[in-house]
């Protein structure tokens, strides 16, 4: 088949699942009043299915000054077809002063309106058929950053702020996914690599983040506050306090929601390490990750990246299966072969020229619809999803690290024609993973665990000789 047609192929099964048409089913509910001026949000909730549905929040991006919560991506509104219900928020904007009376449009007004948002999707869910009990946070760039604070800073009371009040009714959510979002707001110019560099000078008055904290008169700005961060002399430590609490880092802890982070190695808008330091934080922290190095992507994602947000939350609000991502090449885990580094949770660096290796992720509402996801792997390649019986300590083999272990089986070969691949495929009517192991000869027993693993082969030598390269492992407790 040409690879044209290979392409096409895989992209269409990675989109398999469809997107809901994007009319809200609860459009323009006003959550808040703030001087006069509502904020609204709308409710997209599945057709299909049975109420009460787990609920994504979107929080558009936009660099906290503009964009909009309609319409939604079609990424987003796929989640419609997994069965859950989508709410999209509209929240102040740093270009906005003015049109809520007294109240401010600078930080913390963003994350009091999505917290005042969440509440009142909870105060409100028999009216939506919406699940208490199940909510999540997404979103891009600006709202990346927003969504991870929700995540974080769930119980903080400095954060919740009485946008549309409902006090009685938590803001907390049970997972929350970060596209590209800043984190360390001093930080950003200083996180800038070259390449790809950055379009944005971010220590300037007029950088976002400097609006975002108000501190965007001439002789401010982001840079001055980096260098009086620590100066008792005001105004610098009030603006010092406000970079310090819209880090969602300040917040996190062990009790914090389980995370999903992308970013684009080619984003020249936020500095792709403002999400190494959050990966870097919740996993000090404790708290269950996946951050996914976007290869050759800059400021936006989507297709292939989609079904990994669908996967995610599938997996946070329905599987009866326990999912781990196990063996990742760092010092702590495993030693990469011929001198290569590691990162948490990925393969060894030298598995893909330039990152930090390969990612597989794993999710689903049910055994059937269980789903492995490799991304990140070189374009025009052939994969083996295998299956292990066994979980050893991991140990260097060939370009990455060895993660299954025991009697091992062939669940598939796979293309990865666009850096991504896919099992089961939806598109291609592929058996369900417990099936797939069954005809082998190796029928998965209730309450066993298994170790998946990707490996592909690149045409680089890194090695002597080239040998197979490698995902890290995710262990999955079947019910």
């Amino acid at each position: 088949m040409p690879a044209m047609q290979l392409h096409t192929l895989l992209l269409a099964s990675l989109l398999a699942l469809p997107a809901a048409a994007q009319t809200p089913t609860f459009p323009s509910v006003a959550y808040a009043n703030l001087g006069g001026r509502d904020l609204l949000l709308d409710v997209y909730v599945p057709t299909t299915g049975t109420a009460p549905f787990p609920t994504v929040v979107w929080i558009h991006g936009g660099g906290w000054s503009g964009g909009s919560r309609a319409p939604i991506p079609g990424g987003v509104a796929s989640l419609l077809a997994r069965g859950i219900a989508v709410a999209s928020v509209d929240y102040r904007l740093t270009s906005q002063a003015g049109l809520f009376g007294a109240f401010p449009v600078t930080f913390p007004a963003q994350i009091e309106d999505v917290k005042g948002a969440i509440r009142h999707l909870r105060a409100n869910a028999s009216t939506y058929g919406l699940d208490p009990s199940r909510f999540g946070a997404w979103g891009s760039s600006a709202g990346g950053h927003l969504a991870a604070l929700v995540g974080t800073s769930g119980g903080v009371a400095s954060l919740e702020g009485t946008s549309g009040g409902n006090l009685a009714f938590s803001s907390a959510v049970q997972a929350a996914c970060d596209w590209f979002g800043p984190i360390d707001i001093l930080q950003m110019n200083p996180d800038v690599t070259t390449p790809p560099g950055s379009g944005i000078d971010h220590d300037a008055t007029s950088s976002p983040e400097s609006r975002l904290i108000g501190f965007d008169q001439p002789g401010q700005g982001i840079g001055v506050l980096r260098a009086h961060e620590f100066d008792p002399t005001p105004p610098f430590p009030f603006y010092a306090g406000l970079a310090h609490d819209l880090n969602p880092i300040t917040w996190a802890d062990a009790n914090d929601p389980p995370f999903l982070i992308a970013h684009g190695t080619v984003d020249t808008s936020v500095p792709m390490h403002q999400s190494v330091r959050l990966a870097d934080a919740l996993r000090a922290a404790g708290v269950p990750y996946v951050y996914s190095q976007a290869i050759g992507f800059g400021h936006g994602l989507g297709g292939p990246h989609d079904v990994t947000v669908g996967l995610f939350f599938a997996q946070q609000f329905f599987s009866t299966q326990t999912v781990e991502t196990v063996c990742s090449a760092d010092v702590a885990s495993a030693s990469c072969p011929c001198g290569n580094a590691g990162d948490f949770g990925h393969g060894c660096s030298n598995s893909l020229d330039g990152s930090n290796g390969a990612l597989l992720v794993a999710g689903g509402a049910t055994p059937a619809a269980m789903t492995l996801q490799a991304s990140g792997l070189p374009a025009n390649v052939s994969c083996i999803f295998l299956q292990g019986d066994a979980f050893a300590p991991p140990v260097p083999w060939g370009d990455g690290v060895r993660c299954a272990n025991g009697a091992l089986v062939r669940i598939a070969m796979k293309p990865a024609i666009t850096g991504f691949a896919l099992y089961p495929d939806p598109a291609q009517g592929n058996p369900s993973i417990p099936a797939r192991s069954a005809a082998a000869g190796a029928p998965i027993p209730p309450g066993a665990a298994r170790v998946y693993q990707v490996y592909y082969r690149n045409a680089a030598a890194f090695c002597s000789p080239a040998t197979f390269n490698a995902t890290n492992g995710v262990r999955i407790v079947w019910p």
